[in-house]
Order: structure tokens, then C-alpha cells, then sequence
């Protein structure tokens, strides 16, 4: 029993030794303990034995309570190790370390219904009881060793110690200080005279030595590597306490040319050459390392991203990016490839970059719950264990996925219980609001396409006027009007995104002043608004005497006058007025992909069909009557000749049903990489072994591919509201309209038209925003092929089957729909 009736039942208690850190960390439980129960809680010294003892295992020798927590021998994924476990007279939270006690606390909080969710006080909740009364017995430590969520363009002033409070309450801080930044130009800088009087030491690009302070190496140079380990181990003299230190490359290209340094190997070879050198000699127990635990960390990134052909050093730890590879490997090969030469495997993740995502809801990977819930536990089975995910003080439209992603990097189990998480989240914040909220966060989340953005923003402000009208407690209040000025902060960037002109200028200044205005609240990243936007965009300026870096009252675009309701109202229904919601006029169909050759389609003589060429991963379905023809497809990659970096044309062959020795849909048949990225075309010959439907799948790393084939070889492309069409540039091609069809539902817009079967244009694309629309089917236009012509971007169908053919004779249809023809025949 921890209280009852507004009583302390039993008091903190600290050890006489107890660190000023551990201290804090009591102090924090008794007020909480005291927010929630109503009761005075005390902390004091003792041994232990009685009340809720906080502290190191070690500083209570005499209870020998928790054996599981051995300090011998420590190690450093052993540092946030605790265990929170209740007896006849009291608990104990007893840590490895002092972290590892504040771990203790704040997950002893939380188990009591504590939850710090975002930054700052709105988004805190207390839970008020009079009795507490618990039964615990858990040792914990995380999954991941390192979990860091960090900001791109850092915090600002405001920002920082509210989002330090985050991290330590949620545990999203770590026991092992892990650098792994590029760190090339911080060697120049700190061993500049010696660089200026070796210029040799810098990398040789075009026959003359790159002399610059974010150069690369001459990494041959004996006396480059010479002087970088003597710098690394002079950092840990002048740095005990220090884990690791990184030796990652600076970002960009450069690379040098010299013939010594291109006899090393590859890029990748000779970044961890380096880092190798570092690492054995910071580990010498002749430099003062006892346990061998320095580290050195290192990106698998840009130009170093593929995997090396030497053994990486023990304490190397190789973060691997998930975006910016090079050399043609995916993510997986490029894990799995540096882990089989010995590395230890982190992840450098990218929630939100400012300049991707602009801080709108549903396009950060932070914002994705399907993605995060599937990478954390999938990048943790293939060695990872450790987490740096660049991320941006935007807790608006990502601040759920953070807060998940922090739960789901301590304990893997968690990425089960999203949803549960999630309605935990909706509960406690927004009690009796919850229904629309609900809504509300559906919109947030990028796991699945919002393809209206009017629709989205439209539902976002609607669900928020609901939740004030349902909203009781003063702190919902708070919390939706946070988010409301989240949405007005989205309203005026869709402004700002579609003017021109002088109403440009006019809409970005009004942008820049309500997010400063607003930052407070954390809920967009305005430092970022206000500091980088303009960068991106040269029809915009910010005066000299508005610069973000100027302070209020001399800058004319800051003011931190609080909203009032009346503005937050007004916002309300501005947004409901501005974003209508999308209403279908024809019900979407869903069709089954087992497809088979089109009969005879009575359709009028037109030009076949084209496909210019896609990027990424296009896919195509092809039906094979004749094993012994090989279906042959014309190939060329690298058509973004500064792409040409991304590596060979990657060709896959899928069965699609038929047999299967273990029962899949899909068998892998083979796979094809003979198409280099240069631009030419080569010819692919992918042999099949039984007739049926395939799926073919083309992937080029974003350099862009054509993709033909000889006329007449069944083949159509897929775009479907879930797998859109994959193209770049204009294109035109078919698509079937069923008998007894009568309207075409789709989703697209910008460019081209839609002609009948006659080639009239029945529907014009042209400067129509990206949106649903239908078309009526007038009478003899069913059974027969329609056109989309010259669009840009992919059309979804949604009421006829989702394949796009070039022409008649090529096409391929659901079996239902030949069948359902044929009965009409």
C-alpha cells in the first residue's frame, strides 16, 4: 500500500550516499506520488528495508534483494538496467547506475498512469487517486542500447528543456553516448596546422588537393592515418569518461583520386580502414583502455553505404542509413552485407526531415504508425541495436509516432500493442472528445494515402470542432486548442504552397508569423519555418530586419501575444469553410488480381499506347501461354544521368498462384541485374518454367528506367487506389470498361484527358487539382477499351478493373470480369 484516504503509507527513502542525480530523481516521485494520491510524501535516508527505496543496487548492500542486478563486470548495455520490485515493507527502485534509477522512476510512474506524451505541460497527464496500492516484481532493460530521437535543426531556447524532459521521462535517453555524425571536417578544424602545413593529407580530386574545411582524406597517407589516431586518442585523454568517438566521413563526394588510395578498395573499404585504425588504438590498453569498451562509430551512408570487402574492428559500430545509399544494394543487403564482415549495426533513421515533409500531417515517416511498428522490430531481428532517428519539433502532426516509437525502442513487445497504446493515448488526453479525436489522429497517420489533401484538412478541423464541443476539463481544452493552431499552422502553408506572386510573399510572411507565434506549443518545428523555408524558395525573402535569428521586439515578424479564443474559433471555421469534404457520386469496386488474356475487344482502330518510364519500383503482370519463349523486355536504366550512382537495373520474376511448395501466392522464380544505369538499352530474356500469370517488378534505386516490350506480349500495369501507376513524364495508355458499366470512378488530376472508344475526350484533366471525379458510360461506350491521354502522374481506377494496357491485344482482365462478359454475350 503506497497511499490511502490522502495518506502516505510508506516514504522514499534514499541511501546517505546517494548521488545528487538520484536525489532528484526521489524529489520527482514524491511530488508525483503527492500530485496523484493527494498525500505528502517525504524522502529520507535509510538502508531500505522499509518504504520505497531509490537508489543503485550497490548503495543497499545489505538487503541482497535484486541478485539479477550484478555489478560486477559491468558492461555497457548493462547501464539502464533496474528493477522495480514491491515486498511486505515497501519497493525498491534500484538501478545499475543513476540512469538506470531514473528509469526506475518514471517507469514506476507510468505504471501508476503517469504519462508525459509531447513536450510540455498541456501534453502531461496526472492521474488522481487516493488509494495506491501496487504488485510489481520486473527487471528491465531495453532492447535497443541507444534510442535517440533528435531535431534536425535543434531545439530553440524554448524548446530545449521541455524536450530534455521528454527524453527522460520516456526513456528515450540512453546509456551509451554513440557519435556517429560526419566528423572529417572536425579533425581539419581541430588539427589545422597540421593540415595546412600537409596539404597532401587532403583528398586529390581533378589532379589538385581538395583544401577545404569539409574535404576528405588522402587516406593512403601514412601520415594522415597517423595523425588521425593521435588526434582520437588525445579526444579520450582530454575525455575519459567519453564512449566513442566518430570517424565518418564528410558528407558529399570528393572522394580522393590518388592510385595508393584507389588500391585500397572500394569507398567503403577505405572510410573503415581508417575508422579500424582508430579503433584498435583507442582499445590498446597501452592508451589507458582497461575494458576495451571505446567505440568508434561510422554511417553506412552516400558513397560508404555499400558493404566493405574487409572485417570491420569489434568496436566499430556502423549506423546504417535508411535513405542516401548508393552503389544499387537495398537496405537489407547493405545490413546484412556489413554485418557478415563483423559490424555491430545501428540505424540512422530519418521521422522528419523539415524540408521533406514541411512539417503537414501524414508525410513524415514519424507520422507512419504501420512503418514504424514493422522497421523498429524488423531493423532490431537483423543486429541493430542501436537508434538515431533524425526527427523535427513537430509534435503536431508526428507526436504519437514519437511517443510510440520511444515505447516500442525500450521493449520490442510494444510494436504489438500499438493500438492499445494509441487508444491509451486518445483516452487519457481527451476523455470524453475521444470519438472524434479518434478521427482526428486517423487523419495524422501516413501508414495509408490521403489522397484528397482538401478532404483530409477538411476532416482534421471538423473532427476538432466536435472534440470542443464534447471537450470538459480545462486541460482537453488546452490540448485541442494546441492542436487547432497545428491546423491553422496547415491551412496557411496550403495557402502559401498554391500562391504566386505578390500573394506568395504575402502568404509566407503570414506563415513565418503564426508558426513563431504558435512555438510554444511545439506542436510545428518553427525554428525550422522561419529559418530554412526561405532557403528552399526564391520567390520569397524575409527582411534583413525580420531574420530569424533577431529577437523580439526588433523584429517585426515575431510577436508571442497568446491567442484568444475568439482568434482559435475563427480558425475553426475558416478551415471548415476552406477544406470541403470529398463525396464519392459512384461506389468504388474491388477486383481480384488473377488475370487472364482479354478475348477479342471491339474497340475502334487507335495508336498503341506509351509508357515513358518510371522511377523507383514499377510493376507490371504478364501472362505466359508458351514456356519456350522467354518473355523479352527492352531495358534502360540511368536515365538521370546524375543518378548513375544507384547501381544496376534490379529485374524480378514472380508466379503468381499455381504451385507452390509451401503454399505462398507468390513463388520467386528469378532475378535479373545485367542492365547497367548508363542510358543504353539492353535486351532482358526472364525464362518461366509453367504457364500462368506473373508479376514482373523493376527496380532502379530513383535513376529511372523505360521498360518496353514486343507488341503483342500480354502485359498491363497495375494502378489501383492501393498501387498507383509508377510514371514519369506524359504517358497514354487503355484501360477496359466492363459491360454494363455506367460511370468510370477515378482519382487524378493536373494533367491530360480521357477519351472513349471513339478517341472524343469525354473528361479534361487540365489544371484540375489531384481529387476523385467520375464520368458517365453513354450508351455502346461499355465492353470496350477507354484512354488516358498524355497524363502526368498516376489516374487510379476505382469502378473499372485497375489495369492499364497499350493496347488490345496486350490486355490481360480479372477473371470475374471475362467471366461476367461472357454471361452478358
Amino acid at each position: 500500500m503506497i497511499a490511502e484516504n490522502g495518506n502516505a503509507e510508506i516514504p522514499i527513502v534514499v541511501s546517505e550516499t546517494a548521488s545528487e542525480r538520484t536525489r532528484k530523481a526521489a524529489d520527482d516521485l514524491a511530488h508525483y506520488l503527492s500530485e496523484i494520491t493527494g498525500a505528502s510524501f517525504s524522502v529520507k535516508t535509510g538502508n531500505g528495508s522499509t518504504g520505497l527505496a531509490v537508489g543503485l543496487l550497490k548503495e543497499f548492500p545489505q538487503q541482497n534483494t535484486v541478485p539479477e542486478l550484478d555489478s560486477n563486470n559491468l558492461t555497457i548495455k548493462d547501464r539502464e538496467k533496474y528493477c522495480i520490485r514491491s515486498h511486505q515493507n515497501g519497493i525498491y527502485l534500484l538501478g545499475i547506475t543513476d540512469l538506470a534509477v531514473e528509469h526506475a522512476v518514471w517507469d514506476f510512474l507510468y505504471r501508476l498512469g503517469y504519462r508525459q506524451y509531447f513536450p510540455g505541460s498541456h501534453w502531461e497527464v496526472i492521474p488522481r487517486q487516493k488509494r495506491l496500492q501496487i504488485n510489481l516484481d520486473v527487471i528491465e532493460a531495453p532492447d535497443y542500447q541507444n534510442r535517440i530521437i533528435w531535431y534536425g535543426f535543434g531545439p530553440w531556447d524554448y524548446a530545449a528543456e521541455p524536450y530534455r524532459l521528454w527524453c527522460k521521462r520516456n526513456r528515450a535517453t540512453s546509456g551509451m553516448a554513440l557519435k556517429t555524425g560526419h566528423s572529417y571536417g572536425q579533425f581539419i578544424r581541430n588539427n589545422q596546422a597540421e593540415f595546412d602545413a600537409h596539404p597532401e593529407y587532403y583528398a586529390l580530386v581533378d589532379g589538385r588537393r581538395d583544401v577545404r574545411s569539409q574535404a576528405k582524406f588522402c587516406i593512403s597517407n601514412s601520415g594522415l592515418q597517423k595523425l588521425i589516431v593521435d588526434s582520437s586518442l588525445r579526444y579520450f585523454e582530454e575525455n575519459p569518461e567519453a564512449d566513442s568517438i566518430s570517424l565518418d566521413p564528410s558528407d558529399g563526394g570528393g572522394w580522393c583520386e590518388c592510385e595508393t588510395c584507389q588500391k585500397m578498395g572500394s569507398i567503403s573499404d577505405r572510410a573503415l580502414t581508417l575508422a579500424n585504425q582508430v579503433a584498435a588504438a583507442i582499445n590498446n590498453p597501452k592508451a589507458g583502455s582497461q575494458s576495451g569498451h571505446r567505440y568508434v562509430g561510422m554511417y553506412a551512408y552516400a558513397y560508404h553505404s555499400p558493404p566493405p570487402t574487409i572485417k570491420v574492428h569489434p568496436n566499430v559500430i556502423i549506423s546504417v542509413a535508411t535513405g542516401f545509399l548508393r552503389g544499387g544494394n537495398t537496405l537489407d543487403e547493405i545490413i546484412n552485407g556489413w554485418s557478415k564482415q563483423g559490424a555491430r549495426i545501428g540505424i540512422r533513421e530519418y521521422y522528419s526531415v523539415y524540408t521533406w515533409d514541411h512539417d503537414m500531417p501524414g508525410l513524415a515517416r514519424g507520422s507512419k504508425i504501420d512503418y514504424l511498428k514493422s522497421t523498429i522490430p524488423r531493423f532490431h531481428q537483423q543486429g541493430a541495436q542501436y537508434m538515431s532517428a533524425e526527427s523535427s519539433d513537430n509534435w503536431g502532426p508526428n507526436g504519437l509516432g514519437y511517443y510510440l516509437a520511444a515505447r516500442m525502442l525500450w521493449n520490442l513487445d510494444e510494436a504489438q500493442r500499438t493500438d492499445q497504446l494509441t487508444d491509451d493515448f486518445l483516452t487519457r488526453c481527451f476523455n470524453k472528445a475521444k470519438a472524434p479525436m479518434m478521427q482526428f489522429y486517423e487523419q495524422l497517420d501516413g501508414s495509408h494515402s490521403h489522397l484528397v489533401a482538401s478532404d483530409q484538412y477538411g476532416r482534421m478541423f471538423r473532427s476538432l470542432a466536435e472534440a470542443k464541443k464534447l471537450a470538459e476539463a480545462p486541460e482537453v481544452h488546452a490540448r485541442l486548442d494546441d492542436l487547432i493552431l497545428y491546423c491553422r499552422y496547415v491551412d496557411l502553408y496550403e495557402r502559401y504552397r498554391q500562391a504566386s506572386g505578390t500573394k506568395r510573399q504575402q502568404a509566407f510572411e503570414q506563415l513565418v508569423r503564426h508558426s513563431y507565434r504558435m512555438r510554444k506549443t511545439m506542436l510545428v518545428h518553427s525554428k525550422a519555418v522561419y529559418r530554412d523555408a526561405v532557403n528552399r524558395d526564391k520567390a520569397v525573402t524575409i527582411p534583413e530586419h525580420a531574420q530569424w535569428n533577431i529577437p523580439e521586439p526588433q523584429n517585426p515578424w515575431k510577436e508571442s501575444t497568446p491567442f484568444s479564443k475568439n482568434e482559435l474559433q475563427q480558425f475553426l471555421e475558416k478551415g471548415i469553410a476552406a477544406y470541403p469534404l470529398t463525396e464519392l457520386d459512384f461506389k468504388p469496386i474491388t477486383y481480384s488480381d488473377e488475370l487472364v488474356p482479354a478475348g477479342k475487344i471491339n474497340s475502334e482502330k487507335q495508336q498503341t499506347g506509351v509508357l515513358q518510364s518510371g522511377r523507383g519500383v514499377q510493376t507490371f503482370y504478364t501472362y505466359v501461354s508458351d514456356t519456350a519463349t522467354p518473355i523479352e523486355l527492352h531495358v534502360t536504366g540511368g536515365l538521370i544521368a546524375h543518378y548513375r550512382d544507384r547501381g544496376n537495373v534490379k529485374i524480378e520474376l514472380w508466379k503468381i498462384g499455381g504451385a507452390s511448395q509451401t503454399g505462398e501466392h507468390e513463388t520467386f522464380v528469378m532475378k535479373d541485374q545485367s542492365v547497367p544505369p548508363d542510358g543504353k538499352t539492353r535486351t532482358v530474356k526472364l525464362a518461366s518454367r509453367e504457364t500462368g500469370m506473373y508479376r514482373i517488378t523493376v527496380s532502379d534505386g530513383g535513376d529511372r528506367t523505360s521498360v518496353n516490350w514486343k507488341a503483342g506480349q500480354r502485359m498491363v500495369m497495375p494502378s489501383s487506389l492501393d498501387e498507383p501507376l509508377v510514371a514519369s513524364g506524359r504517358w497514354s495508355l487503355f484501360f477496359y470498361v466492363p459491360q454494363g458499366t455506367k460511370v468510370i470512378g477515378f482519382h487524378g488530376g493536373d494533367t491530360g484527358s480521357i477519351l472513349d472508344p471513339t478517341g472524343k475526350e469525354q473528361f479534361s484533366l487540365k489544371n484540375r487539382k489531384v481529387d476523385f471525379y467520375s464520368i458517365p458510360v453513354p450508351a455502346g461506350s461499355d465492353g470496350k477499351l477507354w484512354k488516358v491521354n498524355q497524363a502526368a502522374g498516376a489516374i487510379r481506377l476505382l469502378t473499372v478493373p485497375p489495369y492499364y494496357t497499350r493496347s488490345a491485344s496486350e490486355l490481360l482482365l480479372p477473371r470475374e470480369v471475362m467471366q461476367a462478359d461472357s454471361d452478358l454475350d
